[in-house]
């Protein structure tokens, strides 16, 4: 994934959540500026947080039961999971 690419996740990810990017900042234990760092492509994106915040993601669909605040590919990944999962019982 470019660092472009990553951006964009990370930008639409909180967006979806309705996070401010100090709550996202708090969220994944960052200081502000460090966070806008990565939006504002100053910083490249280390892994580690976008699945932190990919996670934060699916507890938060979870939680208020909505689907649509996982990002497309992790849905498709836990859909095959839980296809995968049914198929064993």
């Amino acid at each position: 994934m470019s660092e472009h690419s990553k951006m964009q996740e990370l930008v639409a990810l909180r967006t979806a959540l309705g996070f401010t990017q100090s709550r996202m900042a708090h969220e994944i234990e960052l200081n502000l500026r460090d966070y806008q760092s990565f939006e504002w492509g100053e910083n490249e994106i280390p892994d580690l947080y976008l699945r932190a915040i990919e996670r934060i993601a699916m507890l938060y669909a979870v939680r208020h039961k909505n689907p649509m605040l996982v990002p497309p590919a992790m849905r498709a990944e836990a859909l095959q999971f839980a296809r995968m999962v049914e198929a064993s019982i």
